[in-house]
């Protein structure tokens, strides 16, 4: 970039001013009434920078830039492995909800069954399956006593 002394100057006070607006400083040295009590750490006559001051100040801010540019990137990066681990657990939950759906129905029919099946016999098959249940926590008791 090979400006003209001229017009980096120009380019300069252009974009201070854009960026600042006239109130803050008048380019003469004086600060305006609102910023009277602060030291500014920009130079208040953009006249008095040299071409190396403004290359500096340039790429500096290039540097800067691509600095912004890196964050910005990996935020977007960050952003995006947030929606799809959003999006991937939104579908596990959905495939959990229609699994405990059915167990819940499963236990459901099985619970009416065995109600019906408690009320239609004589309690025969009741007893059948308290033994069973008994036979069963027995068997568990001594497997694990033996360990």
């Amino acid at each position: 970039m090979d400006y003209s002394n001229s017009r980096l100057r120009q380019q300069y006070a252009s974009n201070r001013s854009q960026l600042f607006g006239e109130s803050d400083s008048n380019y003469n040295g004086k600060q305006s009434g609102r910023n009277s009590g602060r030291n500014s750490p920009f130079v208040a006559d953009p006249a008095r920078l040299s071409d190396r001051d403004l290359m500096s100040l340039e790429s500096q801010n290039d540097e800067e830039l691509s600095g912004l540019h890196s964050k910005v990137a990996m935020l977007k990066r960050i952003t995006m492995d947030i929606g799809a681990e959003v999006r991937d657990s939104t579908k596990y939950l959905g495939e959990l909800d229609q699994d405990f759906g059915r167990t819940g129905g499963l236990l459901n029919t099985t619970y009416t069954r065995l109600k019906v099946m408690a009320s239609t016999q004589n309690g025969r098959y009741m007893c059948y399956m308290v033994s069973f249940c008994v036979f069963v926590f027995i068997f568990i008791y001594l497997f694990m006593m033996r360990k």
